[in-house]
Parts: C-alpha cells; sequence; structure tokens
C-alpha cells in the first residue's frame, strides 16, 4: 500500500513538473509572439503576432487553473530572467526575418514553434491517469495548435507560389 501511494506521488509530481514546463514553454512562445509584434511594421503581421501572443496567454491562464484543481501551486513565470535554450534558438531564427514582412522563412519558423509546442502536449498527453479535465484541455490545445499551424503551412505554400510568378 505504501510503495503504491509512493508511486503515485512521483507519478504526480511528473505530471506536475511536465505541466510546469508546458506552462514555462507557453510562456516562452508569447514572449516571442509578443516581442516579435513589436518589430514587424506591417499591421497585417502586428496583428498575427497578437493574436498568437493572445492564444498562449489564454493556454496559460486555462493550464494554470487546471494545475491548481490538481491541489498545486503552479510555478510563476512572470519576469522570468533564465529563458530555455529552445527559446534562444527560435529567437534567433525569428528575429531577422521579422523585418522581411511574410517571407515564406518566417511562416516556417512559426510553424517551427508550433512543432515545438505540440510536441511538449504530446510529452505530457502520454503520461497515465492524468485527470480528465487535465487531458481534455491538452488535448484542446495541442489540436488547436495544430489546426493553425497546417493554416500557416497552406499560407506559406501560398506566398512561395506568389514569388515564384
Amino acid at each position: 500500500m505504501l510503495r503504491s501511494r509512493n508511486m503515485k506521488v512521483k507519478h504526480s509530481e511528473k505530471v506536475i513538473k511536465k505541466a510546469n514546463n508546458l506552462l514555462m514553454m507557453n510562456y516562452e512562445a508569447e514572449k516571442i509572439f509578443t516581442d516579435a509584434h513589436d518589430i514587424v511594421n506591417d499591421n497585417n503581421l502586428k496583428s498575427f503576432f497578437r493574436e498568437l501572443a493572445f492564444e498562449r496567454n489564454e493556454f496559460i491562464r486555462a493550464l494554470r487553473k487546471e494545475t491548481i484543481k490538481l491541489g498545486e501551486k503552479p510555478q510563476n513565470f512572470e519576469g522570468l530572467n533564465k529563458l530555455s535554450r529552445a527559446y534562444y534558438i527560435f529567437w534567433k531564427n525569428l528575429r531577422p526575418l521579422l523585418k522581411e514582412d511574410y517571407t515564406p522563412e518566417l511562416l516556417d519558423q512559426i510553424c517551427n514553434i508550433k512543432e515545438w509546442s505540440i510536441d511538449n502536449y504530446n510529452d505530457l498527453l502520454q503520461e497515465l491517469n492524468l485527470s480528465l479535465s487535465l487531458c481534455k484541455l491538452l488535448a484542446e490545445q495541442r489540436d488547436l495548435l495544430h489546426s493553425k499551424m497546417n493554416s500557416i503551412k497552406i499560407d506559406s505554400i501560398k506566398v512561395k507560389e506568389t514569388l515564384e510568378v
């Protein structure tokens, strides 16, 4: 009985750690999109990045709420000084493209960020015994990311085709 309880505690700790990692990843993605919004000149791109940042902010709020429902205190990443290696790689690749307005490479980098996010969601969704509400939330957010990524890929193809003409 004690062994079973210890395994549940370790499992719960693992889920909470992964949930906090997902919160961090969403915070970093929100920061990338907010910073991109501040750099681009094109109003359509500003709106696009504002929407992406807002989406991630909503994801963060829902994940924090779900973590609290699990009886845990979610980490707070506001004003965070240490960002992940992945964040710096994405930002380094994205930043030079922000002045070029709608290049296929810019859209490809957005897709790379979304793929990184989807991988993180899938990693947590593979955990056993997730609460139903957490599982539903993660699946909804992941599926929304996937749907929007596919739309961006279609837009990227259209941009490439217009550049070839």
